[in-house]
């Protein structure tokens, strides 16, 4: 699955962090001025203020971003046991940024090609120039008004008030440590700051920044950190930010002539005048004026269905392959074992350990020896290593690590965000 990476699921993986910072908060303006700051204020009442001034119409910026999540080893090494080319979204890149009524564009600019991700009308696009590929992601719905929150700019939902913020950060400090409203100035923009840690075991995530403009409520400063380190592995810094109307059509991405189109649900890819398109399991298919593929996909990315089944003796019971799920795996102690729905099939998902400090094992029916391999894509082949005489794929970053390999007919992907030790003690324990 990790050496098919084109289909989607590690893209998913490695790039979800990315996709939160930059599409939840937009965008970084880590230049610092010695602009006005608000006044000091707490938290709840810092955030119901800066959202009562309304949102900008649009805003624009230029843009560098920085990615320390794999090493320098591990991308793109050119012996083929790296992730393949230097892509902008593991290397980092310059660029510009645009956002507009729920609408976001990214573009990113490298040597061997740019990489536009464009988010519009409920639809997730990216594009690598470098390999003339495009993804495709139908995003789900988040019951907004109109489609992935495309009531535009003159929406004006009411602010929450400050009893219930204040009601939702206790909530939500179950779980974590949330600092106070710092006040600064972002860009020369006044603006606040606030600092996530987490409270129970947090793995390799150490921290999360968020600074946002105090007049407009828009989030213009993210950082994320591993444990132990000052210095962030994720960041988006601008130049310049700039409020005010944006043309809509540069939210307008077209795959170029001849690109590959892949659909992230994986069940096929097409050419960009769509008169070809490669199932997954066979050869590409040339259909004529009019004609469509049935069963295509339909852009939905995978997700984890509702679980069906929880319990060792249920699971076990549900599932067509032979569960394999311990008490303990690599020191740790089985929490919970439950029975979803992964990428079109049923799975067992067995969590060990607790917190964020745990480790997921997912386990499924392996495909089809004669399946396949659609190989490359914007991060290329994977590292190997060897569990208990199995080849299995691995992945390894600044805030976790992913293993897969496949053995007596089922599939095993091992994640979560602890070292690499941890993860392939786990694997090993199968």
């Amino acid at each position: 699955m990790l050496r098919c990476i084109s289909t989607t699921r590690l893209l998913i993986w490695i790039l979800a962090v990315v996709a939160l910072v930059v599409a939840a908060t937009a965008v970084t303006a880590l230049a610092v001025d010695s602009g006005p700051t608000p006044p000091p204020l707490p938290l709840a009442q810092a955030i119901h203020d800066s959202l009562s001034h309304g949102a900008p119409v649009g805003l624009s910026a230029e843009i560098s971003f920085t990615n320390s999540l794999v090493s320098s080893t591990t991308v793109g090494n050119g012996d083929g046991s790296g992730l393949g080319g230097p892509s902008p979204l593991l290397t980092g890149a310059s660029g510009r940024l645009w956002i507009s009524g729920g609408r976001v564009r990214l573009e990113l600019q490298a040597s061997n090609g740019d990489t536009e991700i464009v988010v519009s009308h409920g639809v997730a696009m990216l594009e690598d120039v470098a390999t003339n590929t495009v993804y495709e992601a139908t995003l789900p719905a988040t019951g907004a008004t109109g489609a992935a929150g495309e009531s535009g700019a003159d929406a004006d939902p009411a602010v929450p008030s400050v009893a219930s913020i204040e009601n939702a950060l206790t909530k939500l400090m179950g779980a974590v440590d949330i600092g106070g409203a710092v006040p600064t100035d972002i860009g020369g923009e006044p603006a606040y700051t606030v600092r996530v840690t987490p409270k129970h075991p947090g793995g390799l995530l150490g921290a999360a920044e968020i600074g946002w403009d105090a007049l407009h409520g828009i989030p213009l400063d993210v950082a994320i950190y591993a444990a132990g380190d000052s210095t962030p592995v994720l960041a988006l810094s601008a130049s310049s930010v700039s409020f005010g109307p944006v043309n809509p059509g540069v939210f307008t991405l077209e795959p170029p002539p001849g690109a590959r189109v892949v659909q992230m649900d994986g069940s096929q890819t097409r050419s960009a005048d769509g008169k070809s398109v490669w199932p997954v399991n066979g050869s590409p298919i040339h259909l004529r004026p009019g004609q469509t593929l049935k069963g295509g996909g339909s852009g939905n990315l995978h997700r984890l269905s509702p679980v069906t089944s929880s319990g060792v003796d249920a699971v076990r019971a549900a599932v067509s392959f032979q569960l394999d799920a311990p008490a303990t795996l690599g020191g740790l102690a089985r929490r919970r074992v439950s029975m979803i729905g992964w990428g079109g099939r049923n799975a067992a998902l067995a969590l060990y350990g607790s917190g964020l400090a745990s480790v997921a094992v997912v386990e499924t029916a392996a495909p089809s020896p004669g399946r396949p391999h659609r190989g490359g894509g914007p991060l290329g082949p994977l590292p190997s290593i060897q569990v208990n005489g199995a080849s299995a794929s691995e992945l390894q970053t600044a805030l976790g690590t992913l293993v897969e390999f496949s053995r007596d007919g089922v599939q095993y992907v091992i994640g979560g965000l602890v070292p690499a030790a941890t993860v392939e003690s786990v694997a090993r324990g199968l």
